[in-house]
């Protein structure tokens, strides 16, 4: 954010993967991940929130 916690465009996130929406399961993610896939995951997401 800026100085004075105002919102500009430089705060938005620049997607890395593309999701293609699939109305059988919520965003792609199939009902059961294996441990090792959604660490991987969970990874990534901190890794573009930081």
């Amino acid at each position: 954010m800026t100085e004075n916690n105002e919102p500009t465009l430089d705060d938005v996130m620049i997607p890395t993967e593309e999701a293609h929406p699939d109305h059988k399961e919520h965003a792609k993610t199939p009902k059961h991940l294996d441990d090792s896939d959604l660490e991987s995951r969970t990874e990534h997401e901190r890794n573009e929130v930081n």
